[in-house]
């Protein structure tokens, strides 16, 4: 099915990868270039490349897994292998994998001869809810995601497909961002989550679908409204705030979204002991029941400490997006002292 965006084309079902080229022939591009990693590309580069009709001028670019290669040295090396093909303000850089290499290959897109044709083929379920829609981009520069921008991608062609080879660990980490749309915008959605957590962790696919389809609506609605995160796209923030410290803390050995659910367990605390959340008990059962983790032993002061550095903080305030009931957030600025007896213990 199409998800109506006034940015991308959204194009979401499984076995729909074959229809690039209906995508690719609304932009015409005179030269293509494929960026991914080396897992994915051992499982899909060469189906995706005997998909598309290219007339021989296609590139690929593998580069190496792990968030620390999310940077200016790789950003590098794509603007300089797009140089040395020539290509030019008519091509299309298309990103194949998770967040990490939409992240960076969209940046690069948006900044090589100032801004190319992009594209999204997001390949694990946190990508394809959440990282692969809405046009952030970006490199770790001593922080995450320091350096960025804003640049919607022509095209987002989410085939569930894709999830068949990906691990039972990568599943999850997506797992949490689903939960975390759940508790922001439907309790709805969250008490199906509940009631289908069994057939959620065995990949039934038209369950999956329904998820997938529901997450990227979520956030094309807010995007929309908010597309540079200078009010209402903040909400997505909810469990980021203390998730990115946590993933910093651990040298990335915690996952993006093990992280977010330590993170919004975290968020929970506050919420509860700030303005009276009541729901933490059901927040908490369901990040169990996917089989994500609720605590870290990573030092609480310093993560709090670590959220002042967020790029979100504003005059010493740390700002947090806190749950009032599930279905609905708020936005609140916290004095670091008063967090801190807030998430202790």
């Amino acid at each position: 099915m199409k998800i109506k965006s006034k940015f991308s084309s959204i194009v979401v079902g499984r076995n729909v990868l074959n229809q690039i080229n209906v995508e690719m022939g609304k932009i015409n591009p005179s030269k293509v270039c494929i960026v991914t990693n080396r897992t994915v590309a051992s499982f899909w580069l060469d189906k995706v490349v005997e998909v598309i009709d290219s007339d021989n001028n296609l590139e690929t670019i593998e580069i190496d897994d792990g968030e620390r290669y999310k940077s200016l040295a790789t950003a590098g090396l794509i603007w300089k292998k797009l140089l040395e093909k020539d290509f030019t303000r008519k091509s299309l850089l298309i990103a194949l994998g998770g967040g990490i290499v939409g992240d960076i290959a969209g940046f690069a897109a948006s900044t090589f001869m100032r801004g190319i044709d992009f594209a999204q083929v997001p390949t694990t379920l946190l990508s394809q809810v959440d990282a692969g829609i809405g046009g952030k981009t970006g490199v770790n520069f001593h922080r995450k995601n320091t350096v960025g921008t804003f640049y919607q991608p022509k095209f987002v062609l989410v085939d569930t497909q894709f999830l068949d080879t990906l691990p039972k660990a990568e599943f999850l980490n997506g797992l949490a961002e689903v939960v975390k749309y759940a508790i922001v915008f439907d309790e709805n959605f969250f008490r199906f989550l509940e009631e289908n957590a069994g057939k959620v962790l065995a990949k039934d696919r038209e369950i999956i679908q329904k998820i997938i389809e529901r997450c990227i609506a979520m956030k094309v609605d807010v995007v929309e409204r908010d597309e540079r995160e200078g009010g209402l796209r903040r909400i997505l923030n909810f469990g980021h705030t203390f998730g990115h410290p946590i993933e910093k803390m651990s040298n990335y050995r915690i996952r993006h979204g093990f992280a977010v659910s330590i993170g919004i367990m975290m968020a929970c605390s506050v919420a509860e002991k700030m303005i009276g959340f009541e729901q933490k008990k059901e927040v908490e059962n369901i990040l169990k029941k996917f089989g994500l983790p609720i605590s870290t032993r990573l030092e609480r002061r310093k993560i709090v400490e670590e959220t002042l550095k967020d790029k979100k903080a504003w005059y010493g305030k740390t700002v947090l997006v806190l749950p009032e009931r599930i279905g609905k957030v708020v936005v609140r600025e916290v004095e670091q002292k008063d967090l801190l007896e807030a998430v202790a213990g």
